[in-house]
């Protein structure tokens, strides 16, 4: 991977941005309820940086014997993963058990009602959803769909999830799941769907005729899984070389970044993923690719390389105009509730596809690797696509944080239900012992899915 100053940049920026959020709702409903908080941190591990009302802006850690009193000292910490609000009278992951001798105070977390400590752990996840909730409904004011109005199928991959479901060229896909699609972006963010253990589409041919096809969920996971698509395309795309290599087999044919690929040989071209499958299963053998350059339609003789390959980056693109939908504030308020809606249903329909085998663990995880790739990734494409994947990593931390897990806010919120329920606080030691085990699951998840990201 390419750790370049954007991508470390990017990856920066939106951790920051979301653990601030974070951080924030739980900060500003613990001043709402009477609670105190002495540090404010982004970032984990030593204070690199901060300020506080009595020592100002510093550098370094504070003195030892600094009393902050109803104060707080608002930091930046060495590691730029993750942050902390550290709560007097909360035992949380910082081990912090020096008022726990003590009587509670009217300012600590453990004198207060449970409905009060309720509220200041579902904040965090909360003022997330805000963010990814705005984010979209800013997204859909201001740049809102960009969609295709074809829903003809133009090209189906042999031995594809769509070629064994039955799908052929010229089909006119009238409805999946019974609605009726009004785009290709739709027709794709159905298929996309796995909360649902298949898809029913009902198509009509080019004869005329009607069929009725399915696509099993479990099949749609395992092909996106191994990164082999679903093998269907529209109508209305051609496919144009994006890259040329001038050293390789195409560049030294004369082939050039923009040329539109019509056929090789006799095989006519209607998908990208078709030149691949082609050219590599004919090394050291020579082709004719039609092409379309301007105006122009010229044949040109390429020698394909030794291991397959001939030196191109090849795409599909639309040929006709994409519609450009933007929403109202209240529609566009319903369009990001529906958005996150997906989303939290497609994150644990994913975990659910992995308990029953039909997607490894490897494929559907990541970790801080495979985020600052995206991250990257995503700048580097736009505006739209980097505050997408910013609302999208904020819904999923909302989500991973309410786990009934020792060491996150499901699981403080956990032990605030144990304690509703038999009406008394539970001991020192055993909360103590809770987040021990709990900050231990969570640096062994963490070290899983490092590893699942370098084996990636």
């Amino acid at each position: 991977m390419d750790f370049s100053l954007i991508t470390v940049f990017a990856f920066i920026l939106v951790i920051g941005i979301l653990v601030f959020v974070h951080e924030l709702g739980h900060f500003l409903t613990a001043k709402w309820t009477g609670m105190r908080a002495d540090v404010f941190a982004i970032g984990m591990g030593p204070r690199m940086v901060g300020w506080n009302k009595f020592t100002g802006f510093s550098f370094g850690p504070l003195p030892k014997d600094l009393d902050l009193g109803a104060e707080t000292d608002y930091r930046l910490c060495w590691f730029p993963i993750g942050g902390y609000v550290k709560i007097i009278g909360m035992i949380d992951e910082s081990f912090d058990t020096e008022h726990m001798n003590e009587e509670p105070k009217p300012y600590e977390f453990r004198s207060k009602k449970n409905w009060q400590k309720a509220i200041v752990l579902l904040a965090g996840v909360t003022m997330n959803m805000l963010l990814a909730l705005g984010v979209y409904w800013v997204m859909g004011m201001t740049i809102g769909d960009e969609v295709h109005n074809v829903r003809t199928v133009g090209y189906v991959e042999s031995g594809s999830v769509a070629f064994e479901a039955g799908f052929q060229r010229g089909d006119l896909i009238e409805r999946i799941d019974g609605k009726v699609p009004d785009s290709w972006e739709d027709v794709a963010a159905s298929f996309m769907r796995i909360d649902a253990d298949q898809h029913t589409i009902q198509v009509k041919r080019s004869d005329g005729t009607k069929d009725q096809l399915v696509v099993e969920t479990g099949d749609v996971v395992r092909a996106l899984s191994e990164r082999r698509g679903l093998g269907i395309m529209p109508s209305g795309v051609e496919t144009r070389l994006d890259a040329v290599m001038t050293l390789d087999p195409a560049g030294k044919a004369g082939l050039k970044a923009g040329d539109i690929v019509l056929a090789i040989d006799s095989t006519p071209i209607y998908s990208a993923s078709q030149l691949p499958r082609i050219i590599s299963a004919r090394p050291n053998e020579k082709i004719v690719m039609h092409i379309k350059r301007a105006d122009e339609t010229m044949p040109i003789e390429v020698t394909i390389a030794g291991n397959g390959k001939i030196g191109v980056q090849p795409s599909d693109q639309f040929t006709i105009e994409p519609i450009q939908i933007l929403y109202s504030p209240l529609q566009a308020f319903v369009w990001s509730a529906e958005k996150i809606e997906r989303t939290i249903s497609t994150i644990f329909a994913s975990v659910t596809q992995v308990f029953r085998g039909n997607a490894e663990v490897k494929d559907s995880f990541g970790g801080p690797i495979m985020m600052m790739k995206m991250a990257g990734a995503a700048i580097q494409m736009g505006g739209k696509e980097f505050f997408g994947f910013m609302a999208l990593i904020s819904i999923s931390l909302a989500v991973m944080n309410l786990l009934p897990m020792p060491g996150l806010d499901g699981g403080h919120l956990v032990i605030v239900a144990i304690e509703s329920v038999i009406r008394r606080e539970l001991p020192t030691k055993v909360k103590l012992r809770i987040q021990q085990v709990g900050v231990a699951l969570l640096l062994m998840l963490m070290a899983f899915v490092i590893y699942v990201d370098i084996m990636r």
